[in-house]
Formats: C-alpha cells, sequence, structure tokens
C-alpha cells in the first residue's frame, strides 16, 4: 500500500474554480508521480481561520501519514515568519514533512 499524503490549500473567495482545480491536479499529480496515495485536501476558505489546518494535524495525528503537500507555502501563512511556525507545527506536533510545489 502507498503511504499517505494530505493536502492543504488556501481557496479566497476571488479564486476561480479553474484555477482550484488546477491547483488540487498538481497535487494529485505530484502524490502519483512521487508513490503517495493522496488521502485528501484540506481547504481553508477564510483568510484568517485555520479551522482545516487543525482538521488537517488530527488527521495527521489518527493516521500514519507523514506527508503534506501545498501549493506554495503562503497557503500556509503570507508571512515568512508565520510559515515556518506552522511547518514546525506540521512537524513537531504530527512528525509529518511539508512539501510545497513552489520550491520543487
Amino acid at each position: 500500500m502507498k503511504p499517505l499524503i494530505f493536502g492543504y490549500m488556501r481557496v479566497p473567495r476571488d479564486m476561480p474554480d479553474e484555477e482550484a482545480r488546477r491547483r488540487e491536479g498538481e497535487m494529485e499529480a505530484y502524490a502519483q508521480a512521487n508513490v503517495f496515495t493522496l488521502a485528501t485536501i484540506f481547504h481553508e476558505f477564510e483568510a484568517v481561520q485555520r479551522s482545516a489546518f487543525a482538521e488537517l494535524i488530527e488527521a495527521l495525528r489518527r493516521t500514519e501519514a507523514r506527508h503534506v503537500i501545498v501549493p506554495s507555502l503562503r497557503d500556509l501563512a503570507l508571512t515568512d515568519r508565520l510559515q515556518d511556525a506552522l511547518v514546525l507545527q506540521i512537524e513537531c506536533e504530527a512528525h509529518a514533512q511539508v512539501v510545497s510545489l513552489d520550491e520543487l
């Protein structure tokens, strides 16, 4: 069985549906090319909330998944310091690694 990977992305109100689907497709393509099963993609719809992020952390804790894919670290947060803090939270609390498609 292939290892699981979770996706996480922000979907601002002004993002066209085609753009959201393209980003989801890129995450799926990465998973397939790297022998993962993309379990689910957590979508954050509100800029100031992190409810989907909290759900992601819980899912990582409940499963054997040890990888998270994001289209960009900006999907986690807009500032570098907050991006670093959230990546560290994923690494420390859920023992998972973050892969950012824009850094490949």
